[in-house]
């Protein structure tokens, strides 16, 4: 069986294809399998993999009419061999010695799941890399039993796929495949591998995976109508797993499902600044998020500290004292910062 199954959905990448694919060729171990999913690309993507397939018998390329990176990575799933799962977006790379390690740190254990840090490229408009900064595991070590019930708080919504090995005999044993959603889709895969409880998680704190951020290039940055009407998608599954579990009178666990709702609450908030209805309007919309039981509660149980950046934690503090206009007009400021 292949050691390593890389999942990488391509839609126009034509730019970075090839470092994309050298950090896998400068793997120290060579047993893997690149499935690249051509995902209706207009540009010269699809030349570039025919000629990588052709260089390199582990490349494997499947071409399909354009449907989302969601349906791209299934599509890999479908057709993946081996015995763990790796997420590689093609606009990332990895470290050489990523699989060896990440692999004997799974054989070692007979983990489900191993999770490891990474490393943001941040790059401005003339491709000159502006700072890195490293997004660390929230523990270190390995973790048995049920370990994402027991640690829920710190492990929730730590929701990248690309920075988790998983074994894919679990992701088919529990049908564990991407929603066909066009942000999020990361989280809703995550909830529903942890939601069955792998018995085993590994953390290694180390960057294996750059993470290669353009502004301008963001999906987070950009407008999405559908999410005007469904926002809750993510943190909905995430109470989900909770209610699953049988855990909802357990403080902890409450505590990070009130507080995957604020992030939700949040996200909408940026999303709806991003359009260009006026402020009335989204105030109005925010007003109205505001009427719902789950997310009043969740609102009044989060505190200000575990809001995200200044921006987010002043909100939080505006949207406490319901001071809806005030919230979407900063929302707005920094849309245009």
């Amino acid at each position: 069986m292949t050691k390593v199954s890389v999942v990488i959905p391509v839609y126009n990448m034509e730019k970075y294809l090839d470092r994309a694919y050298n950090s896998l060729k400068n793997q120290t171990m060579a047993d893997f399998e690149a499935i690249f999913v051509n995902d209706g690309s207009k540009d010269k993507s699809g030349e570039i993999l025919s000629r990588l397939e052709k260089e390199d018998e582990r490349v494997r390329v499947i071409t399909k009419v354009n449907g989302g990176v969601a349906s791209a990575r299934n599509t890999a799933l479908d057709a993946a061999k081996g015995e763990y799962v790796f997420f590689l977006d093609p606009d990332d790379w990895i470290e050489p010695d990523t699989f060896s390690s990440l692999t004997t740190a799974a054989d070692s254990e007979k983990a489900d799941i191993v999770m490891f840090g990474v490393m943001s490229e941040f790059f401005g408009n003339d491709g000159n890399t502006v700072k890195r900064t490293v997004t660390h595991t929230p523990m270190e070590g390995v973790f048995r039993g049920e370990p994402f019930k027991k640690y829920f708080d710190r492990l929730a919504t730590n929701y990248l796929v690309a920075t988790k090995m998983i074994r894919r005999e679990f992701i088919e044993k529990h049908g564990c495949r991407f929603h066909l959603k066009n942000i999020g889709e990361d989280g809703l895969f995550y909830v529903s591998v942890y939601e069955n409880n792998p018995e085993c998680l590994v953390m290694i704190d180390r960057p294996f995976y750059h993470y290669f951020v353009a502004r301008s290039l963001s999906l987070s940055n950009s407008y999405h109508p559908e999410r005007v009407n469904d926002n809750f998608y993510l943190s909905e599954a995430v109470r989900s797993a909770v209610e699953k579990w049988g855990l909802m009178n357990s403080p902890m666990h409450l505590k990070t499902a009130y507080y995957a709702t604020v992030r939700d609450l949040q996200i909408g908030i940026k999303n709806v600044s991003l359009g260009n209805e006026p402020i009335k309007k989204r105030r109005l919309w925010l007003k109205n998020v505001m009427k719902d039981e789950w997310v009043k509660k969740s609102v009044k149980s989060v505190s200000v500290s575990m809001a995200g950046n200044r921006n987010d934690k002043i909100k939080l503090i505006l949207i406490k004292l319901h001071l809806y206009f005030a919230v979407m007009a900063l929302s707005g400021i920094n849309q245009k910062k």
